[in-house]
Parts: structure tokens; sequence; C-alpha cells
């Protein structure tokens, strides 16, 4: 099974491990049809915005596919369903968007580098 994740469970972050033996399929973008947005310490991806978010694909064993169900906390927080990407679909973790709030827009649909510039912001501050 095919499975895009785009924060936390990337490779080099904090819940990469929840992963397990999953197989890097490599570099990914959906289609702009979502919306990123910052929770705080992890994001999430929302259905009916205009951005193209970026992430990773991974092939998952569909036996792992339940740990990582609960990991996310699905379907109290998340929801895994399709995800559409450039040129193929997968599946991903979606928040609804009454679970999300009013939470600040990722408008370039990276985590990684909106991370990378908060922490260079926090540095400037201090």
């Amino acid at each position: 099974m095919l499975l895009f994740v785009y924060g936390t469970l990337c490779r080099g972050e904090p819940n990469h491990r929840v992963l397990g033996k999953a197989r890097f399929v490599g570099r990914a973008r959906t289609a702009p049809v979502y919306e990123l947005v910052d929770l705080g310490n992890f994001p999430a991806l929302l259905e009916g915005g205009e951005t193209a978010v970026h992430g990773e694909l991974y092939e998952v064993d569909e036996s792992w596919v339940g740990h990582i169900d609960a990991f996310e906390d699905v379907p109290s927080l998340y929801d895994r369903k399709p995800v559409w990407l450039e040129g193929e679909a997968a599946i991903g973790y979606v928040m609804r968007r009454d679970v999300a709030g009013p939470a600040p827009r990722i408008p370039s649909g990276d985590w990684r580098r909106h991370e990378r510039r908060s922490q260079r912001q926090a540095l400037a501050v201090d």
C-alpha cells in the first residue's frame, strides 16, 4: 500500500520510526487541491484548498497500517483516505477542518521548509 506523509513521519523527523520497515519510494507532491496548516508541533493536511503539499511516499505493509492509524489517532484526529498526488493516488492522513480549527496556513505546502524558517525566526528573536 502506498502511503503519503508530509510532516513528522518524514525521514529525519521525530516520528519517522512509526513507519517501521516501510520502504521509501521517493519524494512526492499532492495535486493542488489541499491546504497544509500548522498545529504547533505538527501539520495537518486539509481537503479543499489550492496548495500542492510536499511530502514523501512509502510502501507500507498492510499489516502495519493499523499501527500507524493508532499513532495518528484515526478516526478522532485524522481520517485515513485517498490523497491525490501528481500522477497517482496513495493513502494519507487528512484532518477535518472542524478538528483543525483556526490554524495558520502554510502557503508553501512544505512543512520542513516552514519549520526551518520558524526555527530561524525564533533564534533571531532570542
